[in-house]
């Protein structure tokens, strides 16, 4: 691809004199390679070093190191590993005239002449990243956590709901214990810092000063300036009762009678709990009265919203006199998560709706079992800046692809917001992997449509095929694109507008959701524990093989389309047509968590 450079900053040249390797004890041997090309390094004193006369860098490289044979059980094993040394970074180190990257206690040093702009101290000026700041930072400034309130009797099952919708530790909640739940103490677990959590132990019979408690909180809430201190959501929980049980206590009526003067806009989210016990109920009943026959489907849904009607809906509409409060019927039990997707998806829309809009974003963040609010959150934040115009976007000039790529991958990485300890999302080899992925829009035969929609488009059906290639559950995952592979050189050219910059951009921003999607589907149920590569990969893998990759990948070589056009950014109607979630059956997602692959065990890219 050509470049047309103009008027913007052209990149510097870094020119490497030498690289060394120290702390070597346990290397066998150490290999430089660029563009294809192979430096070995070789051993003086107790180093292991090479020296170059003209070797200029213009792409992100790769050092591969061997370790002597080890001893393990009765057979002898050498690993070999590969470290990505950043031209980012490297460039960063223009003044000190040396590079120093440390990996596993070796340490590695490269001589590194700059050639091309600098500034008055003789350094390299920078290329334009620091003004690349991702979206999601300015939202996180103004409101960095999800903020809501559960309210709920003693055994409402509030702890398993808050530990599977936000993929939480089982004991965030005060373990449904009588006086254990204080409301103004905010729980904030270390496996989702987008989500704090403030527990009311519900309106007990005998115990009214409770509701003067959550009046007050909400009140004192409610008037806080900043956004961040402000409650985002409420969820009132009530334990689905028998026939002759009683729904509401005199609290509770008391709080729904008011419920307009207490919340004002503070969206409220009614829960009945333990909606398995009341179909199982029904079940029971219509056996009987059928003879122990097998029912239709059909029938005992019928029934089952006939009850729940009779049981919960109406007591709350004749109390209120109101029909719009958002309800719904949910279960911890397996075969009923679905009940948790639709209630994040219910509390997302009604924050969206109420409440500023920087809450809805950190809304989908904080839930982890929605991949459609996490696609539509991000393509509203792609909107505000850098998705805007790909054609023509100022944003861009000047800089770089890889740098363009890097701040949309964090706003979309930020989005999903795995409970990724190790930055594994963020790190230059899973960057490097969606670059090359990307890289085949231009290169790839288009396959025959029909032939793509005949394989089947689900990515239950991808994971399933991803799994069944590997030798067996604790075998390696290997990716079709190297992690540690070089990146290509068109990543580190100047942006430019033209057509093979859009497609790739589209790709990218495409791609990359589809990645987070699957993985989502994988984590399913296992989504607090923390992520590790092996998982990645598998995801990765997943997307690389499938048919959907094909078709997204076919329909934007094919685009032709041009940026504005009486007022539509066409460029953003074909992505978002692309980031549509992919239909899943939900009761086979969630029966993915039992796959035979253990996803807990690390491994290197």
């Amino acid at each position: 691809m050509s470049v047309s450079t103009g008027s913007q900053p052209t990149v510097p040249k870094i020119q490497i004199n030498y690289i060394e390797l120290s702390n070597i004890k346990h290397l066998e041997s150490a290999e430089l390679q660029i563009s294809g090309h192979r430096h070995i390094l070789h051993r003086k004193d107790k180093t292991l070093r090479a020296e170059f006369i003209d070797l200029t860098l213009h792409e992100q490289c790769c050092l591969r190191i061997s370790y002597k044979k080890q001893f393990i059980g009765l057979r002898k094993k050498r690993s070999d590993e590969y470290v990505t040394l950043n031209l980012r970074e490297i460039l960063s180190a223009a003044n000190e005239k040396e590079f120093v990257q440390i990996h596993n206690k070796t340490r590695i040093v490269l001589g590194i002449t700059i050639h091309g702009q600098t500034d008055s101290r003789g350094g390299v000026l920078p290329t334009g990243n620091e003004q690349l700041q991702p979206t999601t930072g300015e939202i996180l400034e103004r409101c960095p956590r999800f903020r809501i309130l559960v309210i709920g009797k003693t055994g409402v099952g509030k702890s398993s709901l808050i530990q599977h919708a936000f993929g939480v530790e089982g004991d965030l909640v005060s373990h449904d214990r009588p006086g254990d739940a204080h409301i103004d103490e905010a729980f904030i677990s270390p496996r989702n810092e987008r989500f704090v959590l403030h527990d009311s132990k519900g309106f007990e019979p005998g115990e009214g000063g409770n509701l003067s408690t959550v009046k007050e909180f909400i009140q004192r809430r409610r008037q806080m300036r900043d956004l961040k201190d402000q409650l985002h959501a409420v969820w009132l929980c009530f334990e689905i009762p028998w026939a002759d049980g009683r729904l509401l206590e005199a609290g509770v009526e008391e709080f729904l009678r008011s419920k307009n003067d207490i919340l004002r806009d503070i969206p409220l989210v009614l829960l009945f709990t333990k909606y398995d016990m009341l179909v199982e109920r029904v079940c029971d009943d219509m056996e009987k009265e059928h003879d122990s026959k097998v029912m239709d489907d059909s029938d005992v849904k019928l029934q089952v919203e006939s009850k729940l009607d009779a049981l919960c809906i109406k007591p709350i509409e004749e109390l209120t006199g109101r029909r719009d409060i958002p309800y719904i019927p949910v279960s911890n039990e397996e075969g009923y998560e679905n009940s948790l997707v639709k209630l994040v998806e219910l509390t997302y829309k009604h924050v969206s709706k109420h409440v500023a809009e920087e809450a809805s974003v950190v809304t989908a963040m904080a839930q982890r079992v929605d991949p459609k609010s996490k696609i539509v959150e991000s393509i509203a934040v792609g909107k505000k800046r850098y998705w805007k115009a790909l054609a023509a976007s100022p944003n861009f000039e000047g800089h770089t692809m890889w740098d363009c790529f890097h701040v949309i991958h964090t706003d979309i990485v930020t989005i999903w917001n795995f409970h990724d300890t190790s930055g594994h999302l963020k790190s230059n080899e899973f960057r490097a992997l969606i670059v090359n992925m990307v890289g085949d829009v231009q290169t790839r035969t288009i396959t025959n449509p029909v032939k793509i929609l005949m394989g089947g488009g689900s990515f239950i059906v991808a994971i399933a095929a991803a799994v069944g290639a590997l030798a067996g559950p604790a075998a390696p995952i290997v990716v079709p694109i190297a992690a540690c592979a070089v990146v290509a050189v068109w990543a580190y050219e100047v942006y430019e507008q033209s057509r093979v910059v859009q497609q790739r951009f589209m790709a990218y921003i495409v791609d990359l959701t589809h990645v987070m999607e699957i993985l989502l589907i994988i984590l399913a149920g296992n989504n607090h524990s923390p992520l590790t590569r092996r998982a990645i990969k598998l995801a990765f893998n997943s997307y690389y093989n499938s048919p959907i990759r094909a078709k997204v990948h076919d329909k934007i070589q094919n685009y032709r389309g041009s940026g504005i056009s009486r007022g539509r950014d066409a460029i953003l109607e074909m992505i978002e047509s692309m980031m549509k979630p992919i239909p899943n059956d939900t009761t086979n997602l969630f029966q993915n968590r039992t796959l035979d692959v253990n996803l807990d065990q690390d491994e290197d890219w």
